[in-house]
């Protein structure tokens, strides 16, 4: 996949469950080809069919979740394969499909058609002395409070500058007719910065580890130019020496007795000392046998 998401089939399953609703004119059983559902669930949830880029089979991101989204729902007894490549709803897919939309059911919709029709009715006869030629027309109810055209609703969606803002607490979101689609973004939006943080996680760590590979390399080069170093400050050292007379300190320069850790040569008078060998140590210069230094105390 070229892009990563938090986008999962439980997000798009509701909105899978409305848009095939709407598609079957709320009949239960009756089908649709599940290509016709793609670009109105993506319009749905405002996001574009292209989200989250390609699967490794080389499918886009969002009709594979669609799919995985209408097999939890045929799982769940909502929704049913008709026919191969044709997707439906079980009459309670149809009564879930209901409470997200808003569409009142039949029995609802029966109390409304009668209070309409004794309206229509005291109408008629008012129409029927005035003028016999009159018909009335029949309306057809829209299901989305906005538009039931998913591409009039994401026309809509551009122009609204607090999409994905969703608020319990806005008067304004609890009176907007694309409060549905609104809280289907704030899910797309949580989704984008939640990607957005791990990606800078994993760049900050990559950081942090580029950054202790080379304090390490640092490190090794000036522990290896300390060994550079002590070995030229001892070669200097012992060409200050000679075999005649004693070391004479600086004012101030320390000086100790200590033990010879490895066979060397005083720098002084150049004869050997052996291991364990009591030796004087000289600040900035090296090691001599005890009677090749003089005493500054002395």
């Amino acid at each position: 996949m070229t892009e990563d998401t938090h986008m999962t089939p439980k997000d798009f399953a509701p909105h899978v469950l409305a848009v095939i609703a709407e598609l079957t004119d709320y009949q239960a059983n009756a089908s649709v080809p599940m290509g016709q559902t793609f670009g109105p669930v993506c319009a749905r949830m405002g996001i574009s069919e292209d989200f989250g880029g390609e699967t490794p089979h080389g499918s886009k991101f969002t009709h594979r979740t669609i799919g995985l989204a209408m097999r939890q729902l045929r799982d769940r007894n909502l929704g049913k394969y008709v026919k191969k490549g044709h997707w439906g709803l079980t009459a309670a897919g149809i009564n879930e499909a209901r409470k997200i939309t808003g569409v009142t059911g039949p029995e609802e919709e029966d109390t409304v058609d009668e209070l309409a029709a004794r309206a229509s009715a005291a109408e008629n006869e008012d129409l029927e002395e005035e003028d016999a030629d009159v018909i009335p027309l029949s309306t057809v109810r829209q299901t989305h409070p906005y538009s039931d055209d998913p591409y009039i609703r994401s026309l809509a969606i551009e122009h609204v500058m607090c999409f994905g803002a969703y608020s319990k607490r806005s008067d304004a979101c609890k009176t907007c007719p694309l409060t549905s689609d609104c809280i289907a973004q704030v899910r797309v939006r949580k989704a984008a910065l939640a990607k957005e943080i791990e990606v800078e996680e994993a760049r900050a760590l990559t950081e942090a580890q580029k950054k202790q590979v080379e304090k390490a390399k640092k490190d090794g080069s000036v522990a290896e130019l300390i060994e550079v170093l002590g070995d030229e400050e001892e070669e200097t050292s012992s060409s200050k020496g000679g075999k005649k007379g004693k070391f004479r300190p600086a004012a101030g320069q320390d000086l100790a007795p200590a033990k010879a850790q490895r066979e060397s040569t005083c720098i002084q008078c150049g004869e050997v000392f052996t291991i364990g060998e009591q030796v004087t140590w000289v600040a900035h210069e090296g090691l001599f046998h005890p009677n090749c230094v003089e005493d500054p105390n002395g």
